[in-house]
C-alpha cells in the first residue's frame, strides 16, 4: 500500500493548521479572530468545484513536487 504525499497532502496539512490557530486565536485573544478559519476552508471548497486552487500555485512556485509515493510499513 502506498501513501500519497504531495502538493494535495501539503495544502491538506496547511489549511488544518491554519483553522486550528484561527481557532485558538478566536478562543484566546478576540473571538472574531475565528473567521481566519474561513479562509483555508473557503479555498479547499473552491479548489474541490472548480480544481483551482492559489495555494497550489504558490507551492508550484517554492518547488515542490507534483506527486511522491511513499511506500507504507
Amino acid at each position: 500500500m502506498y501513501v500519497c504525499s504531495g502538493k494535495g497532502s501539503t495544502i491538506r496539512l496547511l489549511a488544518g493548521v491554519v483553522f486550528w490557530i484561527a481557532i485558538l486565536l478566536g478562543l484566546f485573544v478576540n473571538r472574531y479572530l475565528v473567521f481566519i478559519g474561513a479562509l483555508p476552508a473557503t479555498m479547499l471548497i473552491i479548489s474541490y468545484l472548480t480544481g483551482w486552487c492559489p495555494t497550489e500555485m504558490l507551492l508550484e512556485h517554492f518547488g515542490a513536487n507534483r506527486l511522491v509515493r511513499v511506500p507504507k510499513r
